[in-house]
């Protein structure tokens, strides 16, 4: 091979290996850079003064002059809107609406109590004629009510009165048969059954025009409603004592984040879901635009305003939320941190090598400098390598059915249990990656500290492990963010999907939230998953975090080290 060759060979070795460094560090770049991005979005974002008022009134945040401003400016923004929604609920037509659909029934009960003798002639009539006669009378009597109150009806829509009319039908059709009985017994003196016969003959057509003008209204009326909740996700509720009466904390507050809030707006605002039946009568669903379905009442009034409102009423700010890592997380992580979870994950891997790392540096030096080449460690050595290769779920199950309902390390789930079977999952690469650190130190020493007077013991002690403890804890820190990250071994020994952060005297007996259980658990099982995507991928972005940190200690530590024993 001639020198030219041989420079070109070498060049093109040279130049696949920059090749393979760089896309590589590209392929960490593409995996990494979209974590990092909607990761570190969990904890820097534009806020809304919906998330100070969460973090002032749960979290004991100091309520500073300029958070007051915005809570104040907030305020101001959104009175007209709620005195638009009273407005709208309890028009000031509401009284004059009532009166003239009452004057007009009131009429109609005293054309009814006038009418004795003929409702004594019609409950006379023969069977086959009574029916008729009696339908006659009643479409005579009601005629000036219904006229009236389709009147109402029609005008509803441009008057924004549609709201108020359907509770006033409602009280209407409820209270039209007692009146009805009080005006027949005003009529005359009628038998029991007679004035059954009455009554059912005055109502039952007027009952089912007064259902049927309710449910005309009930199609409008409903997609108010659905507007208004909208609004209510969107701002949260209007006065303390209805948040007070409010359960879950996402009830309670508004979008505390610029990028939801925008997301509500579009999805339950701007676009609302309605529901109808069709031909046969089976409900649909349809997505309208408010704008147009409101065209002409006081709710596209209420839309416009919110429209142009927007930012007046969110009051949206820059803001570095540090609290996303050390706070507790509330309403199933829609609001608060993740502080129980990265706890969690602490105690789980600090236990898990606490137990592990120890057993496995003696075993290892057991098979490398104790070992005999015999059919006994050989077995052994399989038993390593099958233990290495089982499935983590395995180590989950084996963790449940030995640990706790067999040893009963613990009653239910466990800090203590979760530990031991992550030890378990992770001995057979300490063993393995201690036994080649081990092997990989040169016989010269163990020689040299022989021939010193030193014995076998001391010269591990002393020389070997000093030696070997640079690959020994790269092996071991490697060994940790695998347990920092395994999900299937704590799921059934000690996960738990929410919690508050564990004091260390509790992680004998109690469960705890844990990264990468909440992980899997935010992303396929959270009732609202969307909403809470900025914290999946803060959880990511934080787990991640944590096993770089153990890896670049760990090199760190190994360079350190070898450094120390070069002097």
């Amino acid at each position: 091979m001639t020198t030219r060759t041989r420079k070109l060979l070498d060049k093109s070795f040279t130049a696949i290996a920059y090749s393979s460094l760089a896309l590589m560090a590209a392929a960490v770049a593409v995996f990494l850079l979209p974590i990092i991005i909607n990761g570190s979005n969990a904890f820097i974002f534009d806020a809304t003064v919906e998330h100070e008022k969460f973090l002032c009134e749960n979290l004991d945040y100091d309520e500073t002059a300029s958070i007051k401003e915005r809570v104040g400016r907030s305020q101001a923004a959104r009175a007209p809107l709620y005195e638009m929604f009273n407005k709208f609920e309890y028009s000031g037509l509401s009284a004059q609406i009532e009166r003239s659909i009452n004057a007009t029934r009131a009429e109609a009960l005293k054309k009814i109590s006038e009418s004795g003798e003929e409702m004594s002639r019609i409950v006379s009539l023969p069977r086959e004629k009574r029916k008729a006669a009696a339908d006659a009378f009643s479409a005579e009597i009601w005629k000036s009510y219904i006229a009236e109150v389709d009147r109402m009806v029609k005008s509803a829509h441009s008057d924004g009165t549609s709201f108020s009319l359907a509770e006033i039908l409602s009280l209407q059709k409820d209270g039209i048969s007692d009146l009805c009985k009080e005006s027949i017994a005003k009529a005359g003196k009628f038998g029991f059954s007679q004035r059954n016969l009455l009554r059912r003959a005055l109502t039952t057509d007027v009952t089912a025009i007064l259902t049927e003008r309710k449910e005309s209204l009930r199609r409008e009326n409903a997609a108010y409603e659905t507007f208004k909740r909208g609004v209510s996700e969107l701002l949260g509720p209007e006065t303390d004592a209805e948040k007070e009466s409010l359960k879950l904390t996402r009830q309670k507050y508004g979008q505390p984040r610029m990028d939801l809030a925008r997301e509500v707006f579009k999805n339950s605002i701007e676009q609302i879901t309605i529901h109808d039946r069709d031909e046969n009568g089976n409900e649909i669903s349809t997505r309208v635009k408010t704008e147009e379905f409101f065209k002409g009442t006081p709710v596209e009034k209420m839309f416009s305003y919110i429209k142009k409102n927007f930012d007046a009423m969110m009051q949206p700010h820059y803001t570095v939320y540090l609290g996303f890592f050390f706070d507790n997380p509330y309403d199933s992580n829609i609001f608060g941190g993740i502080w129980p979870m990265i706890l969690g994950t602490f105690y789980l891997t600090v236990g898990a090598m606490l137990i592990a790392a120890p057993l496995g540096i003696i075993a290892a030096i057991y098979f490398a400098e104790y070992a005999a080449n015999n059919s006994f460690v050989s077995f052994l050595r399989v038993c390593v390598g099958t233990l290495a290769g089982v499935p983590s779920i395995v180590f989950g199950l084996f963790g449940l059915a030995f640990l706790i309902n067999t040893l009963k390390v613990s009653e239910s789930k466990s800090v203590l249990a979760g530990s031991i079977t992550l030890a378990l999952l992770i001995l057979p690469t300490i063993i393995r990656s201690c036994e080649e650190a081990l092997k990989s130190v040169p016989n010269s020493y163990r020689e040299a500290a022989l021939g010193l007077g030193a014995g076998k013991w001391k010269a591990i002690c002393t020389v070997i492990l000093p030696s070997a403890l640079p690959a020994m804890l790269t092996g071991i820190i490697i060994s940790m963010g695998r347990a920092a990250g395994e999900t299937a071994p704590i799921i059934f020994t000690a996960a738990t999907s929410t919690g508050a952060a564990l004091a260390i005297t509790e992680i004998f007996t109690q469960a705890t939230p844990a990264l990468p259980w909440n992980i899997y658990n935010i992303c396929s099982e959270h009732e609202m998953a969307e909403r809470v995507a900025h914290v999946q991928y803060g959880m990511v972005l934080t787990l991640i975090a944590i096993v770089l940190s153990l890896n670049f200690a760990a090199i760190w530590l190994r360079a350190r080290m070898q450094k120390r024993t070069r002097v």
